[in-house]
């Protein structure tokens, strides 16, 4: 095994590097300079390299051993010019408004948007100057998943190692977020990956490796209840209708097994674990109120109406089509409560209260060009199963957007870079020098 490790390794290219980098790096970050005025600047460790990568990238270019991307989507450069002038003008609006452009505004939103589309264009750039551009897919289908359950596994051997070690191996802390400094971030991660081994067992050629595929399975019960996301429970179940749709017994034979191995070691972390950690779940112990007939609050729920109330109180009182502007949201509420509660978590309303009715109209139309390209690429005009993944992760990301802000998931971008590149040319090319 190691010799073929070692031949795969020595065919690979900066390409492929790249991709293996990012499968990693897109799932590792954290939140810097948070403070009571400041919700904080959440960095990826991706973010860190993104400009070295852009140099180089830069120099192949100039010295002509590379080539710039071409899309598959019509017209995508000028939708990302849409996109910018959309950001744009939110941004001016906001400074009309508040009289001020803040650190949330300027740095997380704007900056952050065109850091945003320089994934997207480095997952183009990376297909375009690919040999096989499938097997460029293939090998970030595979690390992501890879890594991913790489991150679940150690966060259950953690979790049962704590018991016996008297300092905290922060990992399995409740609730799981792995390195993503947050639970719902993680949840994306773990959605995307669901997608990938869905989308792998397909024409019963699995595209991700065996080992990935059981553990994936053998650690998924015990991530349900320590992740303890409901969208994801929700996500989850749509999620497995589409795995068993395709000869379901076979399929049920293979997994099940695993499932039930999964299911009892997570039954064992309650009686192994330093404490009862099932009932720290938030989750875990409103399905027990509700079960003894209690009546169950969550705060969280609270807060999140509050914000809704508050964003579309913010959304009337400005113009409709151009909203309130960036980083309007969090004065307001200060003003009108005299604290800040809560983000509007919420993605088409954020864009709607601070982009206005634009902002909403041209980033839902990019949205659905993009899920038409992918659907021609993977439904119509070819079979590739990556293109199908991203297709089914679009669509679960919009209902995942219904209870969460998730624009700014950076690994969405990339992704979306590497399956909106053209990967058949008009006429051929010289192979790329890089």
């Amino acid at each position: 095994m190691f010799n073929i490790i070692k031949s795969r390794l020595s065919e690979f290219r900066p390409v492929h590097y790249i991709v293996c980098f990012m499968a990693v790096a897109l799932q590792i970050q954290i939140t810097l300079f948070a403070d009571a005025g400041y919700l904080g600047l959440r960095v990826g460790s991706a973010d860190v390299f993104l400009p070295f990568i852009g140099l180089y990238i830069l120099c192949s270019l100039l010295t002509k051993k590379s080539y710039w991307p071409r899309w598959s989507m019509s017209n995508l450069i000028l939708w990302l010019v849409a996109l910018t002038f959309v950001m744009s003008i939110a941004l001016l609006n906001g400074y009309l408004v508040n009289g001020y452009i803040s650190s949330w505004a300027f740095i997380n939103k704007y900056i952050g948007f065109f850091l945003l589309l320089s994934y997207l264009m480095l997952g183009g750039w990376v297909v375009r100057n690919s040999s096989d551009a499938g097997y460029i897919l293939r090998l970030f289908m595979s690390a992501f998943t890879g890594f991913f359950v790489i991150t679940m596994l150690l966060s259950s051997l953690m979790l049962f190692m704590q018991y016996f070690i008297p300092f905290s191996l922060w990992l399995p802390d409740y609730p799981w977020d792995g390195f993503m400094a947050n639970r719902n971030a993680y949840m994306v991660m773990f959605i995307l990956s669901f997608i990938f081994v869905i989308w792998g067992y397909a024409e019963d050629k699995p595209l991700i490796p065996n080992w990935v595929n059981t553990l994936f399975w053998l650690c998924l019960p015990i991530f349900f209840i320590f992740n303890d996301s409901r969208t994801g429970w929700i996500i989850s179940v749509v999620l497995a209708i589409i795995l068993f749709l395709k000869t379901p017994l076979k399929r049920a034979k293979s997994i099940l097994p695993i499932l039930l191995i999964g299911a009892s070691i997570a039954y064992a972390s309650y009686y192994v674990t330093s404490n009862n950690v099932v009932l720290q779940s938030r989750q875990m112990r409103n399905l027990l109120g509700i079960a003894k007939g209690g009546d169950v609050v969550y705060m969280g729920d609270q807060k999140r109406y509050i914000a809704i109330e508050d964003g579309l109180e913010l959304y009337h009182k400005y113009n409709p089509v151009l909203g309130a502007g960036l980083g309007s949201y969090r004065p307001f509420q200060i003003e009108k409560r005299g604290e800040f509660i809560e983000i509007i978590d919420f993605t088409g309303l954020w864009l709607l209260v601070e982009t206005g009715g634009l902002g909403v109209l041209v980033f839902a139309a990019f949205f659905l060009c993009c899920m038409w390209s992918l659907y021609r690429v993977g439904f119509v005009s070819g079979r590739s199963n990556y293109h199908r993944a991203m297709f089914t992760f679009l669509i679960m990301f919009a209902v995942m957007s219904l209870l969460h802000e998730l624009m700014y998931t950076r690994v969405l971008w990339f992704a979306m870079g590497l399956s909106l590149a053209k990967i058949s040319l008009p006429s051929p090319i010289p192979k790329p020098n890089i």
